[in-house]
């Protein structure tokens, strides 16, 4: 059931996110790709696979999570569906957590473990309604003499069948409430202007080539701008010492966004909970990987205070 509920869950979440499904943007399903492919051994598939269609592989991932959820749950095709969940945990471990050390903090081995136990296991009539539903599809078992393989076959096949509906009728109304907005999304919201100040307005941008000046950086403590190259969100620090640094703020974890928090000085990530010390080159204080923010080089008008970047 705990399986089973959270990776129903887990995929109708990715579906009612608006962050999830885009191409790029912080918290989107196309930049955890990008941070995947720098970190994770699946690289060269993510690459080649999945970096070309992010947005079909977010649709793809979440409906296989809600396929293992619900035959975890109701116990149509459960072997299957719990080997499908090992397969989604086994690929989680092997991209989202693999930059997670040490690697017992990471979450998803045990996930995988679990479902490899009741791949194995099966769920022997206990806690499923799978009895119910096949009565009401007509599924109900044959009579010992009649239980013969094609029988069984033919068991299976309208268990999957019945299983692939309900997933799917899961997901289309996911995705139809995922229109109303952001109310029903439990990740955080993604930035929704380019250059923000700390209360999440938009700000006047300053001249072209300068990004901010080290008077303002230093009355707010940060500022967020984008990344003209990259077109990844970034943040500029203001530091206790008075020099002034700049990190693209795409968390190396999961693609999240991270934010400036003035009462500890450091740089968080509001989806899993990583720190990043601006003092130190933005390494890892905390959370679930070990590598740092990328720096980005900055120029600063000795004359002006205009701050901009170094291509």
């Amino acid at each position: 059931m705990f399986v089973g509920g959270t990776f129903l869950f887990a995929g109708i979440d990715k579906l009612l996110d608006p962050a999830f499904l885009r191409v790029a943007g912080p918290g989107s399903i196309g930049e955890q790709l990008v941070t995947y492919s720098r970190i994770s051994p699946l690289a060269p598939l993510i690459t080649a696979v999945a970096l070309p269609v992010p947005l079909l592989i977010g649709v793809i991932v979440a409906s296989l999570e809600i396929a293992a959820g619900l035959g975890a749950l109701t116990g149509l095709a459960y072997r299957l569906s719990a080997v499908l969940g090992a397969l989604l945990a086994g690929t989680f471990f092997l991209t989202a957590s693999w930059a997670v050390r040490p690697y017992y903090l990471g979450p998803d081995l045990p996930y995988l473990v679990g479902w490899i136990t009741l791949a194995l296991a099966g769920h022997g009539g206990l806690y499923v309604i799978g009895g119910g539903i096949e009565r009401a599809f007509s599924l109900a078992p044959p009579a010992p003499e009649a239980n013969g393989p094609a029988d069984q076959t033919r068991r299976g096949l309208l268990q999957l069948v019945v299983l692939a509906a309900g997933s799917l009728s899961v997901a289309g109304v996911a995705g139809m409430l995922s229109s109303l907005g952001p109310a029903f999304a439990s990740e955080p919201a993604p930035l929704t202007s380019p250059l923000a100040n700390e209360s999440g307005q938009p700000s006047s941008g300053p001249a072209s080539g300068v990004i901010a000046t080290v008077a303002a950086v230093r009355a707010a403590r940060s500022k967020v701008f984008i990344d003209p190259t990259s077109g990844d969100p970034a943040v500029l620090v203001a530091l206790p010492d008075g020099r002034v640094v700049a990190y693209d703020a795409i968390c190396t974890h999961a693609g999240c966004t991270v934010a400036f928090d003035r009462l500890s000085g450091n740089l968080l990530c509001p989806c899993h909970g990583a720190i990043f010390d601006p003092a130190h080159g933005a390494r890892v204080v905390d959370g679930p990987t070990d590598e740092p923010l990328l720096a980005l080089p900055i120029r600063i008008d000795p004359a002006s205070g205009a701050i901009s970047l170094v291509s």
